[in-house]
């Protein structure tokens, strides 16, 4: 199975990462990015194929990861489409719904996927939305990609990725709001800086863990 990213930013950078943390080969990943300084970081650190060309980081390849920002996306479809064969096209763009991704690219194998920003340490939530024509198999591949970063979970409803959205994608700031304010009135209890912070990470990923 042979992956292509289109965009080597973030979270593109956490898929590969956390994709090769379980034990997927560099030759099997190509990254298409328009930017020098991004393609030889990521030549370097991953030993994958980074190219400018669409079409070469395109050959071969059997999924597709769209990890362009929103407002590039429509652009990058119309590029993309003339190129496709039936590969499984995977968008992490926020709020492009996947009837238009499908219409933009002439293909109805589109999944949305949702990440938090944890998944930039691999220990993100996904939510997954797969359109109907896409198969039990593309979607199980889809999820294995996104698993590499953290946890899934699929909706039947593509609303409901805005959901998950409220939900574990603006939950990370409530939590570090929290644990600020932890901090906060350890410091005014006579704790040092450093010591505050430890008593509030540590409190907090001690409850998580006996939460789960």
């Amino acid at each position: 199975m042979n992956i292509c990213f289109i965009g080597g930013g973030n979270m593109a950078t956490a898929l590969i990462g956390g994709l090769q943390g379980k034990g997927f080969a560099a030759r099997h990943i190509s990254v298409v990015e328009i930017d020098a300084d991004n393609r030889a970081r990521l030549q370097q650190a991953f030993g994958v194929q980074a190219t400018a060309e669409l079409a070469a980081g395109l050959a071969g390849s059997d999924i597709i990861v769209l990890a362009v920002k929103p407002q590039q996306l429509r652009e990058v479809a119309g590029q993309l489409a003339p190129l496709l064969s039936g590969q499984l096209l995977v968008s992490i763009a926020a709020g492009i719904r996947a009837a238009d991704l499908a219409r933009w690219l002439g293909s109805q194998n589109v999944v949305r996927a949702m990440p938090n920003t944890p998944a930039l340490i691999q220990s993100g939530m996904t939510g997954l939305y797969a359109l109907p024509a896409v198969s039990v198999e593309l979607r199980e591949q889809a999820q294995g990609i996104m698993a590499a970063v953290g946890e899934t979970l699929w909706v039947q409803d593509e609303a409901m990725l805005d959901a998950i959205t409220a939900v574990s994608g603006s939950g990370p700031a409530y939590v570090f709001y929290f644990i600020e304010a932890m901090q906060q009135a350890a410091r005014e209890m006579g704790f040092s800086a450093e010591d505050a912070r430890r008593l509030s990470l540590a409190t907090f990923l001690g409850a998580s863990k006996l939460a789960s």
